[in-house]
């Protein structure tokens, strides 16, 4: 992209998730969504409704956005039991059906009863995960119709609205900055709504935190905190919210996640 925006100076590139930095070209950009915050809200109600205490994470590759996810998910899990642990099995690929069912088979094997995913096409783990009785929190967009009695909520990406907006700008003749980041407050991410199996006490905590991110500023990577090597990420009273761009360079898995980014 960067070798072809300036070939075309009148068109717009816009790259998502990446890292526009000065001195890459002036017509591209980047754009993302805090969509880690989703995944935490998932995780409030994953903690809530797992018996084990065992959570299940299918990952397509270890990549910044997909362990802030991962990280997420354990400790929005973990304000409500601290306890709680999850499994994160990498299957080395966006798509591949046939490793994520092993791969979400194999986390109900070992005990987990909520799983969720971040890979191209969540189907085949609600389905598989729905066929192993385990309560599921999607991702990308609402599976509920999939497993519609078991199907706790999930993180959704908002793309409609953004794109949109990006539009409306270019034709009122504004500018998209170069870098765009958005949360639930920005409209960027959504909740899939609550399923009915959640728990009155769950969908109460569910609500309040999810108000606080709406506030702006939220920080689920806070201190004191050590990864699961033992290696310190953030001391007492330090905080990464939302918005800190060192979140986009994680290379770590917290604590309480079973598994390994190599």
């Amino acid at each position: 992209m960067k070798e072809t925006a300036p070939r075309y100076p009148d068109v717009r590139f816009e790259h998502c998730g990446g890292l526009w930095a000065e001195g890459d070209p002036v017509n591209a950009g980047s754009y993302f969504g805090y969509i880690g915050m989703g995944q935490y809200l998932n995780g409030i109600v994953a903690g809530h409704m797992s018996k084990s205490k065992k959570l299940g994470f299918v990952a397509a590759k270890p990549i910044p956005q997909v362990l802030n996810n991962i990280n997420s998910f354990l400790l929005g899990a973990r304000a409500v039991d601290p306890n709680i642990t999850c499994q994160v099995i990498f299957t080395g690929a966006w798509s591949s059906p046939v490793k994520e069912a092993e791969a979400t088979n194999a986390l109900a094997d070992q005990g987990a009863d909520v799983i969720t995913c971040h890979v191209d096409g969540p189907k085949v783990v609600v389905e598989t995960a729905a066929a192993r009785d385990c309560y599921i929190c999607g991702y990308h967009a609402d599976q509920s119709p999939l497993a519609p009695e078991l199907y706790l909520t999930g993180a959704e990406w908002n793309w409609p609205h953004v794109y949109t907006e990006f539009v409306k700008t270019t034709l009122a003749g504004g500018d998209i900055p170069n870098f765009v980041r958005g949360g639930l407050a920005e409209g960027f991410i959504k909740m899939s709504p609550l399923g009915p199996a959640v728990t009155d006490v769950a969908a109460k905590q569910f609500n309040a935190v999810r108000d606080e991110i709406l506030l702006g500023g939220f920080a689920a990577i806070k201190g004191p905190l050590k990864d699961n090597a033992g290696n310190v990420i953030a001391t007492a009273g330090q905080s990464f919210p939302e918005t800190d761009i060192a979140l986009e360079s994680m290379n770590y898995l917290v604590e309480g996640v079973i598994g390994s980014t190599n």
